[in-house]
């Protein structure tokens, strides 16, 4: 595995580092994380991200967190973007606290200086079905979001179609339509 990736042992490392970095600097924030680390967090079957798709959330402060990211980055020879908040231009401006849940605060068993909420399973496939409007990303999300649409218990489009619509408030573009029988494994998964 290159080393750039994040397994689960290196995520845990560098959220441990983060959070004795802000401890020790006398700072406390706390993150909403999505994508390939929230399914990491959450599931077994996800083994490794390329980076951490996170947003600080509402009433702290994000100018904390630059300088502990760099650090670790340093540290632990990772992208200076090895957490982002890229997939903040995904999310909506208010997030109701019912789409998450709490993975963990950093560093475990000492005065935390991070506390991780993840995005829960079913904020997390409306979020891959979104990003399934783009072709050029590959196979993750559509492999991810059958991962997802499997241990929720969907096996009809219609659950699918309603799930986005309750979570991005419009129904989707017909390019994430038409890969929708590909997410349950009834089609190709492109058009």
């Amino acid at each position: 595995m290159d080393r750039r990736q994040l397994d689960r042992g290196r995520l845990h490392q560098a959220l441990t580092l983060l959070g004795e970095d802000l401890s020790r600097r006398g700072a406390f924030v706390e993150l909403a994380v999505y994508g390939g680390s929230a399914l990491m967090m959450q599931f077994e079957w996800r083994h490794s991200t390329e980076d951490v798709d996170a947003v600080v959330r509402g009433g702290f402060d994000e100018t904390l967190l630059a300088p502990s990211v760099a650090r670790v980055a340093e540290t632990m020879g990772l992208t200076a973007d090895w957490l982002n908040n890229s997939v903040g231009m995904f999310t909506p401006l208010d997030e109701p606290d019912e789409l998450f849940q709490l993975a963990g605060s950093y560093p475990e068993g000492a005065a935390a200086g991070l506390r991780i909420v993840v995005a829960r399973p079913h904020y997390l496939l409306a979020m891959k079905l979104k990003a399934l409007e783009s072709f050029d990303r590959g196979d993750r999300d559509l492999e991810d979001a059958r991962a997802l649409a499997a241990h929720l218990g969907m096996t009809d489009i219609t659950d699918l179609l309603d799930l986005y619509v309750a979570i991005h408030d419009e129904p989707p573009p017909d390019q994430v339509r038409l890969r929708l029988a590909a997410v349950l494994g009834q089609g190709r998964s492109s058009p």
